[in-house]
């Protein structure tokens, strides 16, 4: 059986600026935050990422077949090492609340989901780019998603969502941000939405800082630092 753990949490107060000199992760960060990227060309990269060409697309989909098992989101069969089944909050308004948990810790790496509770007094999942999308994709009928931004320490590892799945490094020392699975739907008295992410390899003794956004829904960047001797 699992051990029940439980994690410690710190409002977010402000950002780094030593986080923006990571390069592409960097510019990605910026991105996340609604700030401008000093980099034409990553700021121009990013802009394009939406409209790759078909046979860059089918490239990076093969390249993304080829990630290990290891760093793939554990199936509903392995045993976790630890648990903590509470959600901290990142972000709440009248009528949504937003945050981060149900946190599994495996040997080789940290499943976590990030979930909006909101009402839906019709009682019908609205169809289409109208929903949100908390997966790692874009999908042809969801044009957006949450943005995630997670920075680790020690090591100062800095991930994102809005990189492809396929573009994982070679370094099995290197951390990754896999996508799990996702969705929405109903949870009385309103609805859920969902997506599972999967940090790997394993850090140890770590803190985790996440920020979320999402501005096609007005959820402003927002984030929370955890801690936790994973």
């Amino acid at each position: 059986m699992a051990e029940q753990t439980s994690i410690a949490v710190v409002s977010l107060s402000g950002t780094p600026d030593s986080w923006f000199g990571h390069g592409e992760w960097g510019a990605r960060a910026l991105d996340i935050l609604g700030e401008p990227i000093p980099d034409r060309a990553l700021a121009e990269q990013f802009a394009s990422e939406k409209q790759l060409p078909l046979e860059d697309r089918r490239a990076l989909l093969i390249r993304s077949r080829d990630l290990p098992d290891w760093r793939r989101p554990p199936k509903p069969a392995e045993i976790p090492t630890a648990t903590d089944d509470h959600q901290v909050t990142i972000y709440q308004r009248e009528g949504l609340d937003l945050g981060v948990g149900n946190f599994r810790v495996y040997d080789r790496g940290i499943l976590f989901r990030i979930e909006a509770l909101e009402p839906d007094p019709v009682g019908d999942v609205r169809p289409g780019a109208d929903v949100m999308n908390f997966s790692y994709r874009l999908r042809p009928d969801q044009p957006h998603r949450l943005r995630l931004l997670v920075y680790a320490e020690p090591g100062g590892t800095l991930l994102t969502n809005t990189a492809h799945f396929g573009a994982f490094p070679d370094d099995p020392d290197t951390l990754w941000l896999a996508g799990g699975i996702s969705g929405s739907g109903r949870r009385n008295p309103g609805m859920a939405t969902w997506g599972e992410y999967f940090l790997s390899p394993r850090p140890i003794s770590s803190s985790l800082t996440m920020i979320v956004s999402y501005p096609e829904f007005d959820i402003p960047p927002s984030g929370v630092v955890i801690t936790y001797p994973w």
